[in-house]
């Protein structure tokens, strides 16, 4: 009637300093089967009542580059001397952090099991999952002499609603059936960086052109942080009267075709500050449907699964749909580019030299990534006995 689980570990990595090698981690789990319980002992229709909790903690280095505390050196040239001279030589490109500590996850989770009628199945659990002391690298500035440091930098927050139902037909028939269906559910958000900090751009970037990851305090963990566009410019006269409250030109340097951004600073100009966030890969929720049947020596499964909600970033139509920059081959899509007889299209026009910056990190690239697949479907036939034994 009574469950409990108790697990220790002690992990160690050399990548780390002496003082910070080692951590001790564990968890304990607790179970009540209710259903065995003397005063449910005459209800028939209830197979199974059991009840979960469970709270851990486990250390993560996952993210850790060989070099984050002992950085290598990287060969170099440079002038020395009283006459200087090209000298070969060898140089430190990030800055070392002797200080580097385990990622450490602490996750508290409720759950439920329940059948009854021998037929019906319901798993569900609530979880609360806490990332603190994360590993990122965030960008120093340019008087540091080097690029980049990893630290241990904040707390994310996890909570998520997992639910699995399943049915079951009568076992005694021919014609046999199970039906399942899967749901999950998480929210995902940055509690907290480094002291000073309450965002690190993401230095993940397309060819060099788009970086648009950003980790910012009350958003979820590597948001788009991009332009935001308001549709495209039709005429000179759209593009002259386009100003902000002090009547200043925002996009100069735009002509029909080009995107309108919003200036959503006011400040006269398309920059940095203008960027919002819209949205993250992060799905609203994820699911799972599957159907297995069986008659005589047949049986048939099929399995679909699906995310929604999801943002995805096609970064491709930089090379893709843009005239400018490096040549690459073009897809379909920049037909609808805009043009004089296709005022309606999305994409901005063609052109070698992109003055407005159409193809900078925008809402441009962002897409819906929602999606419902069937990922497998299998029609099966059992040979009879009579002929496999032979």
């Amino acid at each position: 009637k009574y469950l409990l689980s108790i697990i220790g570990r002690r992990d160690g990595s050399s990548m780390l300093t002496k003082e910070n090698r080692f951590r001790n981690y564990g968890s304990v789990s607790l179970g009540w089967a209710v259903n065995k319980e003397t005063f449910l002992k005459d209800v028939q229709w209830l197979n199974e009542l059991k009840l979960r909790g469970s709270y851990g903690i486990l250390g993560n280095l996952g993210s850790l580059s060989q070099s984050a505390v002992n950085p290598l050196l990287t060969a170099t040239q440079s002038y020395f001397g009283q006459t200087p001279t090209l000298q070969n030589g060898y140089v430190q490109t990030t800055l070392a952090n002797k200080n580097l500590t385990w990622a450490e996850s602490k996750q508290t989770n409720i759950g439920l099991d329940l059948t009854v009628l021998n037929r019906l199945s319901l798993v569900a659990d609530y979880f609360v999952k806490e990332t603190d002391k994360m590993i990122l690298t965030r960008s120093l500035p340019g008087t540091a002499g080097l690029s980049t440091q990893t630290i241990n930098a904040g707390l994310v927050k996890d909570k998520g609603l997992e639910l699995g139902l399943t049915y079951n037909s009568d076992k005694s028939k021919a014609f046999t059936y199970s039906v399942n269906a899967t749901l999950t559910k998480l929210k995902n958000n940055v509690e907290e960086l480094a002291p000073g900090l309450q965002n690190i751009a993401v230095g993940t970037n397309f060819r060099n052109e788009l970086a648009p990851l950003s980790i910012n305090v009350g958003q979820p963990l590597y948001s788009y942080y991009v332009l935001k566009t308001e549709g495209i410019f039709q005429t000179q006269a759209e593009v002259d009267n386009y100003k902000n409250s002090k009547g200043q030109k925002i996009q100069p340097n735009a002509k029909p075709g080009d995107f309108r951004f919003a200036d959503l600073d006011d400040s006269g100009a398309i920059d940095g500050k203008d960027r919002y966030f819209a949205g993250s890969a992060y799905p609203d929720f994820s699911y799972g449907l599957s159907f297995n049947a069986s008659y005589k020596n047949f049986d048939f499964n099929i399995f679909a699964q699906g995310v929604q909600g999801n943002k995805l970033l096609n970064a491709v139509k930089r090379t893709t749909y843009s005239a400018s920059g490096p040549s690459y081959n073009k897809l379909v899509g920049i037909l609808d580019a805009w043009s004089t007889t296709n005022p309606n299209g999305k994409v901005p026009i063609i052109s070698t030299s992109d003055n407005n910056g159409n193809f900078n990190a925008s809402d441009f690239y962002i897409e819906n990534g929602s999606y419902l697949r069937i990922r497998n479907v299998t029609l099966g036939y059992s040979l009879p006995k009579s002929l496999t034994e032979k």
